[in-house]
């Protein structure tokens, strides 16, 4: 027990500093309304790929009275369960792909709006390292370190991206348009990223508290 809470300690320190970073941006550097947004949208893209690499790598056995009612392309969460985990993150990839690169094209355009200003590469470069390394120490630290691979199933992992990411960016950039009317002044500024490292931090702790409470694993076909 000490060595998980030790891990899920580490990742959530790395979660804060990593949100931060994009914090110390706007109070002490003037970083723009887009420039966050951009860099939100390039971590909703590690988070799919590390999604990917976890439900490659899951052993846990899904419980479909656990998963939620929703459908992708027409097909039941639930009738996901029992197909090989190669299969299940070959679609994740098709349908959390198209998803990504349509709120990117999104992200890019709001970036002609009056009040977004226009992202500052450098600005977007320093803040995505940071959250981009929280997700890879996560990974390491937690899911392989602590062994959650053992204890979430494939389908389960393939879901909780649209629970937290859908949320969470859906969340910003109703907050940006709202931010961007007044002049996006620096305290709204502050207050979105206030907001959203505390979603990220109630989806981080849900997330490995789901781990811990389940069952013992199966052997997936890979």
């Amino acid at each position: 027990m000490p060595s998980r809470w030790s891990g899920l300690e580490t990742s959530t320190v790395g979660l804060l500093a990593a949100n931060a970073v994009p914090l110390v941006g706007v109070v002490l550097f003037g970083w723009n309304l887009h420039s966050l947004l951009v860099v939100y949208w390039l971590e909703s893209g590690a988070v799919g790929a590390a999604s990917v690499a976890k439900i490659r790598r899951a052993e846990g056995e899904d419980d479909p009275q656990e998963l939620p009612r929703m459908s992708f392309n027409d097909r039941s969460v639930r009738s996901f369960v029992g197909r090989s985990n190669r299969a299940i993150a070959a679609f994740f990839v098709s349908h959390y792909g198209v998803f990504w690169v349509v709120h990117g094209v999104f992200v890019l355009v709001f970036g002609t709006f009056p009040g977004f200003g226009l992202a500052d590469p450098s600005v977007v470069a320093v803040a995505a390292v940071g959250l981009l390394a929280y997700h890879a120490v996560s990974y390491h630290v937690n899911y392989l370190g602590d062994d959650e691979y053992e204890h979430n199933g494939p389908v389960t992992l393939m879901v909780e991206p649209y629970r937290r990411v859908v949320v969470l960016h859906v969340t910003i950039v109703i907050g940006a348009f709202a931010i961007a009317m007044v002049g996006a002044p620096v305290g709204l500024l502050v207050v979105m990223v206030a907001v959203k490292t505390l979603l990220d931090l109630r989806g981080h702790w849900k997330e490995h508290e789901r781990a811990r409470s389940r069952g013992s694993p199966r052997k997936p076909t890979r």
